[in-house]
């Protein structure tokens, strides 16, 4: 497709004011300032030692432009695929003749990867099947080199060459890394020196990043990060840095082990090569870097649970000593319906009651132990024991007990003066009996809500359930399609025009 100079210069000033860059920069993940720039990388891989792959991808917020040469700059098949309703892919071809399945597949498997539109110019042969691998297994990881460490985990592995054995290859021997903690979390490095057999992979290094721990998320909790892996080059002191090209982010599940990373890390003969600094005197250094870009925490209701018991508890405290007691509250703990409750007395009165009134209250024991929701309803008296006459001074109340309101009681339960009193008996020979009897009446648990803690990045996000923007319909329509195609190939000839240059 012939275009002007004009036009090319036009859209090259374009592309040149666009927020566009060769290498991925790192951002904050929890603010999304990357949704809105274009993402540009090219790279070229030697694959079976004759065929060199070229890539270009264009990552835009809702959609990716990809071109995949082989052995020459020809566009090639252009495709569209999209994502459609349930859980399908469609594809067409829309420049360079019927669909083949070479370019058509990995166009199939860009969107069900990543979930966004794709449109791929593929020029490789048809019915090269290993060709095809390769390519994707290229596309899957965008590299870059960086001066900066790792800023979360570094891991010196000595000895490499015993972990890349005959005996361990067979066995698909793996090494899982120590754990280490980013964003509130405990994650941990996978790794294969021989490469991961179950993915069919060969002679390369596989690596993953795992939440580490059995059951690390409660069932329903999804916990999405921005990952990069590290491979230090130590001749240059800098690091390969390695991110998925097109999954912004990964998502980890309770409900499925997961895994994020990349079944051909590097090949295992340029990760030998003494030229590439990566194996220096049979030693590596692995890194990784995992931010935090959103947590789902779904509500989580407590069954509403009533147990009607309305059975009476008694408890009988004697206190000696009566009048070497001090100013402050004493208290005496027992137990009732499964709950510790604590008697409290105030010898000389509280608050304005101070040196008038004794103050008598009964408490829960440990009101932070009662699960949150929890109501205990109850019936209760408090008595102080006349010794002489059986003339006892009681209290009755009743009153819903939870861990915020685990208090009640009678701040001017008696006078002091009448408690004193020798003639009432309330004390006798500096002893006094109290007594409590305590009739729970019934124990509810309410419906509450997981509290998303310190781990949370966004709490208004507990109860987002994250939808896929499927952009337009199953196939795009003919005027969305010519448009596309007139941006994408003149998008690809200057970009292919300045990479070749």
């Amino acid at each position: 497709m012939a275009r002007g100079d004009s036009d090319l210069g036009a859209l090259t000033e374009a592309l040149s004011s666009s927020q566009i860059s060769k290498e991925k920069q790192p951002t904050d993940p929890s603010n999304g300032d990357d949704a809105g720039g274009v993402q540009i990388t090219c790279f070229s891989e030697l694959v079976h030692d004759t065929t060199t792959l070229h890539f270009q991808i264009m990552r835009l917020p809702k959609q990716i432009y990809a071109w995949i040469g082989c052995n020459s700059e020809k566009l090639g098949h252009l495709y569209a695929a999209a994502p459609t309703r349930p859980s399908a892919v469609s594809v067409t071809s829309i420049l360079g003749g019927t669909s083949d399945n070479t370019g058509s597949g990995i166009a199939r498997r860009l969107v069900s990867r990543t979930g966004l539109n794709i449109i791929l110019a593929c020029n490789i042969p048809k019915n090269s099947p290993m060709i095809e691998v390769c390519a994707l297994s290229c596309t899957w990881v965008l590299r870059s080199y960086s001066d900066s460490r790792p800023s979360h985990f570094i891991k010196p592995l000595q000895a490499f060459s015993l972990l890349a054995e005959d005996s361990l290859a067979s066995t698909n021997g793996k090494l899982e890394l120590e754990d280490f903690g980013a964003g509130g979390y405990q994650w941990k490095l996978v790794l294969y020196p021989n490469g991961n057999k179950r993915e069919n992979v060969e002679d390369h290094i596989s690596l993953y990043l795992v939440m580490a721990g059995e059951n690390s998320l409660l069932p329903g909790w999804e916990v999405c990060v921005d990952f990069r892996l590290f491979l230090l080059d130590q001749k240059l002191g800098k690091y390969l840095v390695l991110e998925d090209a097109f999954t912004k982010n990964f998502c980890f599940r309770h409900e499925m082990f997961g895994k994020a990373g990349f079944d051909k890390l590097i090949s295992l003969k340029d990760f030998a090569d003494a030229s590439n600094g990566y194996l220096v005197d049979d030693t590596c250094v692995f890194g990784a870097e995992v931010f935090v870009c959103k947590e789902t925490r779904p509500p989580k209701v407590c069954p509403s649970i009533i147990k009607c018991t309305s059975k009476t508890y008694k408890h009988a405290w004697k206190v000696w000593k009566f009048s070497s007691l001090g100013g402050q509250s004493y208290g005496e703990e027992f137990t009732a319906g499964g709950y510790k409750w604590k008697i409290t007395l105030y010898p000389e009165g509280t608050s304005d009651a101070v040196g008038t009134h004794l103050g008598l209250y009964l408490k829960l024991a440990d009101p932070k132990s009662l699960p949150p929701g929890t109501k205990i309803s109850t019936n209760f008296c408090l008595r102080i024991l006349d010794q002489i006459h059986q003339r006892h001074r009681r209290s009755y109340s009743s009153h819903c007990y939870t861990s915020s309101r685990h208090s009640w009681g009678w701040k001017r339960f008696i006078t002091l003066d009448n408690f004193r009193a020798a003639d009432r008996g309330f004390l006798s020979k500096d002893t006094c009996i109290i007594e409590a009897e305590v009739t729970i009446n019934g124990i509810a648990m309410v419906p509450c809500s997981v509290s998303g803690g310190k781990n949370t990045i966004k709490q208004q996000e507990a109860d987002v359930t994250v939808h896929r923007m499927v952009q337009g319909p199953a196939l795009l329509s003919g005027s969305c399609i010519v448009f596309i195609s007139v941006a994408l190939v003149v998008s690809l000839t200057v970009l292919t025009k300045k990479y070749y240059s």
